[in-house]
């Protein structure tokens, strides 16, 4: 409930790939602009992000860690990061696309059929570990939230407790590609498919919030025909998570679109341009985020006459 007058918060932030990084610039603009951040619920690569930023909520310093990682001889000759983040000029439509392009150049496609999933958890991990440590949701300064989904009984699972490793690896497990994530006898993945910013799961957060979502998804491409039957099924994938996630964005108070629509999934050339993206929908943003808080507040004020 708000404190003396305070309307709190939550930022929900949306899955995108390399376009996650738009979420650094408009953390940066909100904390400017002094729109108060009380919770984070986020999603993939939102996911990645939210939990940094909740264990050190300082988002220009964010920005200059997580670029310089980035930027890194390390990070750019990474095999596992080429075949899950780059290459190719083909205009991939969403991730899965993105990564069927990876694995087509380096990887046999079969695994799919033969394993659990393409690729294996351990290096998906260990590039997580490089931003969250070993760190728990205890350890975090403001509080975070990571929804994931059960392959098991078919549900929704929102994580917010025990390990920020173990939460973010689920929530970046993207079903057949990674195997999920087990845990107390769950079987968690990416819930992207279902939903790519979490709007819903940051209403929950906190009753009576302001809630804040950062929407990364790319428009679809009009086409003229379909050529192979698996493009078919992409596509299909593809209108399904646009249409939900559209659905789920009428539930927020606030929605920031930053540009980034046209850069592909796996596109991490010119990263400042994509937090600059951020920053300039979060400044188009501000001044609604001001007059929502601003007329909560004074409907609360009557209210308590």
């Amino acid at each position: 409930m708000p404190i003396f007058g305070k309307i709190p918060v939550v930022v929900a932030l949306g899955g995108g790939g390399a376009r996650g990084l738009a979420h650094l610039g408009v953390l940066e603009v909100l904390e400017e602009a002094k729109v108060p951040i009380d919770a984070v619920v986020g999603i993939s690569a939102g996911a990645l992000v939210g939990a940094i930023y909740s264990l050190e909520p300082d988002a220009r310093a964010l920005t200059r860690r997580t670029l310089a990682f980035m930027n890194s001889e390390e990070f750019r000759n990474d095999v596992f990061m080429r075949v899950m983040f780059g290459g190719g000029g083909e205009s991939e439509q969403n991730a899965f696309q993105s990564i069927i392009s990876g694995l087509r150049r380096g990887i046999r496609f079969t695994s799919l059929i033969r394993k659990a999933s393409i690729l294996d958890a351990s290096r998906l991990r260990e590039v997580i570990r490089e931003f969250v440590g070993e760190h728990t949701f205890d350890d975090l300064k403001i509080p975070f939230a990571v929804p994931t989904l059960d392959l098991g009984p078919p549900r929704e699972v929102v994580l917010s407790e025990g390990s920020l490793l173990e939460a973010v690896t689920a929530s970046c497990s993207i079903p057949g590609f990674f195997p999920p994530v087990e845990r107390d006898g769950m079987l968690l993945a990416d819930c992207g498919v279902i939903g790519s910013v979490p709007v819903v799961q940051a209403r929950a957060m906190i009753k009576g919030a302001l809630v804040i979502a950062v929407d990364l998804s790319r428009e679809l491409e009009v086409i003229d025909s379909v050529e192979r039957g698996w493009d078919s099924i992409l596509r299909c994938q593809a209108i399904a998570g646009r249409k939900l996630n559209e659905l789920a964005l009428t539930k927020a108070d606030v929605v920031i679109n930053p540009a980034v629509g046209e850069r592909r999934w796996g596109d991490f050339s010119d990263l400042e341009t994509i937090v600059e993206c951020g920053r300039e929908g979060a400044r188009q943003s501000v001044e609604g985020i001001h007059k929502r808080l601003s007329g909560v507040l004074a409907r609360l004020r009557r209210r308590n006459l």
